[in-house]
């Protein structure tokens, strides 16, 4: 059985970002993936991390999160962000905004 996809951001909050188009792609993406993609019993974070640089998409693991994931959906010189958490089979993506620095 695959991932269950979850998107708690809305369409206005994607908008505000400097590249939304490529956010969007990014999204589209990461739910595709959702789908064709089976839970593994262990570690669902780093899985989730192999898939996405397999994807090109650059992400890594916020440290202070036991399964948050940051994409860098413009690479990591671009200023946007999501935030996505894998845990017991569900992909959701949690926030999305702008980097502070």
């Amino acid at each position: 059985m695959p991932y269950v996809y979850v998107n708690e951001v809305s369409d206005k909050k994607i908008q505000k970002l400097a590249d939304p188009e490529q956010a969007e792609a990014v999204l589209q993406t990461i739910s595709t993936l959702a789908g064709m993609t089976a839970p593994v019993a262990g570690d669902q974070v780093n899985q989730w991390l192999a898939l996405l640089a397999t994807n090109r998409i650059v992400a890594q693991k916020v440290k202070t999160s036991a399964n948050m994931i940051e994409i860098y959906p413009g690479g990591k010189r671009a200023p946007d962000r999501i935030f996505m958490t894998v845990a017991n089979g569900t992909v959701t993506i949690v926030a999305v905004g702008e980097a502070s620095h």
